[in-house]
């Protein structure tokens, strides 16, 4: 990728979690007709389905490099994901999503170390990823 690719990639990234941010706000401060949580966990699981969608377009493009559980693993976290959406407003809907979140950076630890993630990205993924867990572990704080 060029830089401009690079940077805008790192921009989208990193504004994806402000509604993270924002709905984090509305968990802590409520406005009349908003449920934070609901939104908060909502965008969460669509992150982390995204996130999935991403190993599977990898493992289709570099599957004699990949783990051969990519597409099984990306598959059972993108279903818990929805799962943590059944237990919206319990404690464990916020680990769930958490556990979620550091398994998926530890696949692109390991896609990395196989030369298919660049190093770029792997260290954007893991600076958003600590975004959204310690945000993840602000709102378990009111669960």
């Amino acid at each position: 990728m060029n830089n401009s690719s690079v940077t805008l990639a790192k921009i989208l990234t990193y504004s994806g979690t402000l509604p993270l941010l924002a709905s984090l706000v509305f968990v802590y401060f409520p406005i009349t007709g908003v449920d934070g949580n609901f939104v908060f966990k909502t965008y969460s699981a669509i992150i982390i389905s995204f996130l999935c969608g991403i190993h599977w377009a990898v493992y289709l493009f570099y599957s004699e490099k990949c783990p051969r559980h990519l597409l099984l693993a990306s598959n059972a976290v993108a279903l818990l994901a929805w799962c943590s959406l059944l237990l919206m407003h319990r404690p464990e809907a916020t680990l769930l999503q958490s556990l979620c979140f550091i398994y998926l950076l530890t696949l692109d630890l390991k896609l990395r170390d196989a030369g298919i993630l660049p190093e770029w990205f792997f260290a954007l993924r893991r600076n958003a990823s600590i975004i959204v867990v310690v945000c993840l572990a602000g709102v378990a704080l009111l669960s």
